[in-house]
């Protein structure tokens, strides 16, 4: 099966006052975690754009509640942003540490989403044991790929992902691309 690119414009939305409060909880948290005195591979995204693009992608999907997982949740902003726009969402994070603390905000927030701890990678020794379950059942994957990842994402997402699922790949400022896996 193939993936196409498919064109996306994220609409500018309106930010409701509790996803606000999430952003700015997070946004100094997010600078501590890049740069403290143990460095993560973590670099966080524009949230802005990945909740304008989670908004705009909304109406692309089936009514009820539309799936989204993310590889590699970091700190777990964009797949809470999914969770207070109604996704059925998950996160996948490989640091302990992140994972705990995504877990706290989910408390925190309230919102019913669900981080697991391991890779998102198949066959690795700390792969988490539901993945395919996880991505043959994603409406949306989101992901923000190491530069050298890049194949190998998009291998995996070929080999994962249902026929018609999405892929949300953020790769830099003001740069987020959809693709779609043929159905």
């Amino acid at each position: 099966m193939s993936i196409r690119r498919i064109s996306l414009e994220p609409d500018p939305a309106q930010i409701p006052y509790h996803v606000q409060v999430l952003l700015d909880e997070t946004a100094e948290e997010l600078t501590d975690w890049q740069g403290g005195s143990e460095r993560y591979h973590f670099v966080p995204a524009d949230y802005v754009l990945i909740f304008d693009a989670l908004c705009t992608l909304r109406r692309l999907m089936p009514t009820g509640r539309p799936r989204y997982l993310e590889w590699g949740s970091g700190l777990g902003v964009a797949t809470l942003l999914a969770s207070a726009l109604g996704w059925e969402a998950d996160g996948v994070e490989i640091q302990p540490l992140l994972c705990q603390r995504s877990r706290e905000l989910v408390r925190q927030f309230a919102l019913p989403a669900a981080f697991h701890e391991g890779s998102f990678f198949p066959g690795e020794p700390n792969s988490i044991p539901k993945l395919d379950d996880l991505c043959g059942k994603a409406d949306l994957i989101y992901v923000y790929p190491w530069p050298d990842q890049e194949l190998e994402i998009f291998d995996l997402f070929s080999r994962m992902a249902s026929p018609g699922s999405f892929l949300l790949a953020y790769y830099g400022v003001e740069d987020i691309r959809l693709f779609q896996k043929d159905g």
